[in-house]
């Protein structure tokens, strides 16, 4: 079965724009992956989708259709992409890649908190799949934000049980100090309630020191890994964790 790996992320997070990179990356090294939009109300995408959910279901569709507005359009159609899993694995399957990529919607809570999102990725093949977490650096450079970002991470974590790999995308937005700032609170959690005391109140200070002991106990406070599609700066980082996880961190041939 083909790697299934799943890009998820806020709006605004990079997702699509990552999948396109990483993919183009693949090809540059002489290695194939094959793309998979599952956001029925993206308007334009930075690649071209090997398989495309808005060839069945789209937002405009389900509007008239519904008779909705584009909101209730939306868990409409996160909703209806159930009824094309069996048409999207035989695509899948049909391709001879080495990955799937596969474009989550816009809006995360369309596809991390709707019970049919966590049928289809069972349906697509639960022995083969991986999550790409996308932490938005704009989101990371304060300490509020920081830990608002690791809690819905977490969330999401929770949500599949899936492998899963946290990075912060768009990390050419970041200055040196910001990122030097995610990396020292990677690293060590009393960094982060040093500077969020600074900041915080007292109750504030206590549910964070709650969450970061939770997501640490779950391993996704750990390092990030930065990206960047505007320099490839982390893809070599996603190729490993894969390989790792798939091919026994053996290189993939060439093509």
């Amino acid at each position: 079965m083909i790697p299934r790996v799943y890009f998820v992320g806020t709006a605004g997070s990079g997702k699509s724009t990552l999948v396109s990179s990483f993919k183009e990356w693949l090809e540059n090294m002489s290695y194939d992956a094959i793309t998979v939009n599952l956001d029925p109300g993206a308007e334009f995408l930075p690649y071209t989708p090997d398989i495309d959910i808005r060839e069945n279901i789209s937002l405009e569709s389900v509007m008239q259709n519904y008779n909705l507005g584009p909101n209730g359009a939306q868990i409409v159609a996160a909703d209806l992409m159930v009824q094309e899993v069996e048409r999207i694995k035989e695509l899948i399957d049909s391709y001879d890649s080495d990955y799937t990529l596969i474009d989550t919607p816009g809006q995360l809570e369309l596809f991390a908190f709707r019970g049919s999102s966590t049928q289809l990725v069972t349906a697509l093949g639960e022995e083969s799949n991986a999550l790409i977490y996308l932490f938005d650096s704009v989101l990371m450079k304060n300490p509020e934000s920081y830990v608002s970002s690791k809690f819905l991470a977490m969330s999401v974590m929770t949500r599949f049980y899936i492998p899963f790999l946290g990075i912060v995308s768009k990390s050419d937005l970041l200055e040196p100090v910001e990122r030097q700032n995610i990396e020292r609170w990677d690293r060590n959690k009393n960094e982060i309630l040093e500077d969020l005391r600074a900041k915080s109140a007292k109750l504030n200070l206590q549910l964070s020191e709650a969450i970061l002991g939770g997501s640490e106990s779950l391993n996704i406070l750990g390092e990030s890994v930065f990206t960047s599609s505007e320099s490839d700066d982390g893809m070599e980082n996603i190729y490993s964790f894969l390989q790792s996880l798939f091919y026994g961190s053996d290189d993939l041939e060439k093509r």
